[in-house]
């Protein structure tokens, strides 16, 4: 009886495992579509029902059972914060994220070499993890010349690695989690990289205690040789738990260097028009995540791109790319004084546009709230969608604190 209750949480778990997850993964397999199971396909909230309590075992028991992936969510930060050699002799980092792909006049290198002097670290999109732990090199991977030029300017480079959208199991197979760790200290090792920025999105929330166990294995290892380790995530508030639910805001700030917060498409392409990072909605999601996030740890992330919507679409367009616009269509630019940013309408072959962006007016009012809150900085996505004046912005803003 004593070893009942010792090991009742164990015994629980794979009890409950084994009565929900055959019907788990009946519904959800192939299997449905080449049997007679049409009483599954008219109940389509079985399937939710199933995940949903599916999902709840997972959260509930697996983060219990391995002790050594089991981390304190109240606990409150007490760790040593690590001090990056800042650009512009002021307290805030900025961020650039940089791609290789060549958009016609927002290239990230010509905007790298023309503002290198008010950025901090780069974050060049060059890799993605995969299902099996191994690191694919993304649009052309690592290029010399940004890194060369990066380091002779001490600015710190932070590869991103993303996530393959069919690998979410990877990071529930301890093997193949502790694979791409290493795969992704080795990486830093031969680049000789000051670390890694993860930007793994679109995961369920059921893989939270899992991603949280990969981040403490990854962070530890890269403590070991001096390296940061940032990770990228979706903010909480008004954003649907498909998209945020994995991030455990409070597990997560005690093990990385930098957390930057995605506060940018509150409206996207495929949803109905409206502002890319609305001050309000920006604020709010500061607000919730300085209550398990320590500030100098938070990088606020902003946008200087837009949507142009039409048909229920919208098509993505740098900042250039909407003022330049505006202008070719004779549009009138207008304000929104409750959202703080820019838009506009347009007609075309008889169709409405409405277009939404972000610009260094609108970037002013979330410089001010970096500078209210006192967080650490701004990550931009991405480096060449901006005109000249959104780095004046940029340098006016954060030289009021030095």
């Amino acid at each position: 009886m004593d070893l009942f209750y010792r090991y009742k949480k164990n015994i629980i778990f794979f009890l409950l495992l084994a009565i929900f997850l055959p019907f788990f993964l009946l519904i959800s397999s192939s299997v449905v579509y080449g049997a007679d199971l049409d009483w599954i396909e008219d109940k389509p909230w079985l399937k939710g029902l199933l995940l949903f309590v599916l999902s709840f075992i997972i959260n509930r028991f697996v983060g219990n059972i391995n002790s050594d992936e089991q981390v304190n969510t109240n606990q409150i930060y007490e760790g040593e914060v690590i001090t990056i050699e800042n650009n512009l002799n002021s307290d805030k980092e900025v961020l650039g994220f940089y791609v290789n792909w060549l958009t016609p006049g927002a290239n990230s290198y010509d905007s790298l070499k023309e503002n290198w002097q008010s950025i901090d670290m780069v974050a060049p999109f060059w890799y993605t993890l995969q299902t099996d732990g191994e690191i694919r090199t993304r649009y052309g991977g690592y290029q010399y010349e940004v890194d060369s030029f990066a380091r002779n300017r001490n600015i710190q480079v932070l590869p991103l690695i993303n996530n393959s959208q069919e690998n979410t199991l990877m990071l529930t197979d301890p093997e193949i989690r502790a694979k791409a760790v290493y795969n992704i200290v080795d990486l830093v090792q031969k680049y000789n990289f000051a670390g890694v920025n993860i930007d793994f999105e679109l995961l369920p929330s059921w893989t939270r205690n899992s991603y949280t166990a990969f981040i403490k294995q990854l962070s530890t290892e890269l403590k070991k040789i001096n390296k940061l380790t940032t990770i990228s995530v979706f903010p909480k508030i008004d954003v649907p738990l498909e998209l945020q639910g994995a991030y455990d805001y409070a597990a997560l700030a005690p093990l990385v260097d930098r957390i930057v917060i995605m506060t940018y498409d509150k409206h996207w392409s495929t949803g109905p028009a409206g502002p890319i990072a609305p001050i309000n909605w920006v604020e709010e999601n500061i607000q919730y995540a300085l209550e398990y996030i320590p500030a100098e740890k938070i990088i606020l992330g902003v946008a200087n791109y837009g949507y142009d919507w039409t048909g229920g679409y919208g098509q993505d367009l740098s900042s250039k790319e909407a003022l330049n616009l505006a202008n070719k269509k004779g549009a009138e630019i207008k304000w929104h004084d409750i959202y703080q940013t820019p838009y506009f309408y347009y007609w075309e072959n008889e169709r409405k546009h409405e277009v939404w962006f972000e610009n260094s007016n609108s970037l002013a009012f979330k410089l001010d709230l970096v500078n209210k809150y006192n967080l650490k900085g701004i990550g931009i996505w991405r480096l060449g969608n901006e005109n000249t004046d959104f780095w004046e912005t940029i340098n006016n803003k954060f030289d009021n604190n030095r």
